[in-house]
């Protein structure tokens, strides 16, 4: 799964759609509903961590710190369950010249962006899978395209399954973005019809970009995907859509 879960905003009051108190346990529906094995997250602030990590359950390890120097900020997070996957290894790296400095980013960046990037050993197999979670900047589409340029270089580099989830701020199938996605050999969960998930808590439209991506590359096979339109107990979690996908290795290369 890959989902935005919107940082909460003071500015807000309860009654807001936005609202974090409103929001946070149809977030805890949405995650206890369909229990991921793997759950990219973003847009996270500190005091959202713990009630993610108990709507997921104690098996789920939550990997990844604030994009700001000293681990603070907002996070891009990559949830495992560790009783599917064995961790062998994951970091987080900056989407900047100096990748391991923490904070940094490219002149002219708004923010620091991430990526979390895991090693996992599917514990029934035995195939080593490579995931990379991540947030990319809403503007301007030249910034995107250079962080693409990097995490399309994780999966060039890797011979066995990868998958690469996040909110990617640009819209499928009609996106600068999308097109060097695609052109380097990643792949989508979803069909080209598949509905829109930056709703901004008024529901499916006909026109709502999809911004949120579960790609992959490599020997896997998906065998189902959607966008989860739930709103529990008629509250909308999120300003975005999850998407969740049911992936299986394809056979060639396991690791």
């Amino acid at each position: 799964m890959t989902f935005n879960v919107r940082r909460p905003m003071e500015s807000y009051r309860r009654a807001s759609p936005d609202a974090w108190f409103t929001r946070a346990p149809a977030v805890q529906t949405v995650l206890r509903a369909h229990r991921p094995q793997l759950t990219a997250l973003q847009e996270v602030l500190p005091g959202q961590v713990h009630l993610l990590q108990g709507a997921l359950g104690a098996d789920h390890v939550l990997l990844g710190e604030g994009r700001d120097a000293g681990g603070r900020g907002e996070r891009c997070l990559l949830a495992v369950d560790t009783a599917r996957f064995e961790i062998e290894r994951w970091q987080q790296r900056w989407l900047s010249p100096t990748s391991d400095v923490p904070g940094s980013k490219w002149p002219g960046d708004f923010f620091p962006r991430t990526l979390v990037l895991a090693d996992l050993r599917d514990r029934r197999t035995g195939v080593l899978w490579r995931a990379v979670a991540t947030h990319l900047d809403p503007w301007p589409e030249s910034a995107r395209l250079r962080k693409l340029a990097v995490l399309q270089r994780l999966h060039q580099e890797w011979g066995g399954p990868l998958l690469l989830l996040g909110d990617m701020n640009a819209a499928a199938g009609r996106s600068r973005t999308w097109d060097a996605a695609l052109s380097g050999g990643l792949r989508d969960t979803l069909p080209a019809d598949a509905p829109g998930t930056f709703h901004r808590y008024r529901g499916p439209r006909p026109r709502t970009p999809r911004l949120d991506w579960i790609l992959y590359g490599g020997p896997v096979r998906v065998l189902g995907s959607r966008v989860l339109a739930d709103r529990p107990r008629g509250v909308w979690a999120s300003d975005h859509f999850p998407v969740l996908a049911r992936l299986e290795h394809a056979g060639g290369p396991a690791s």
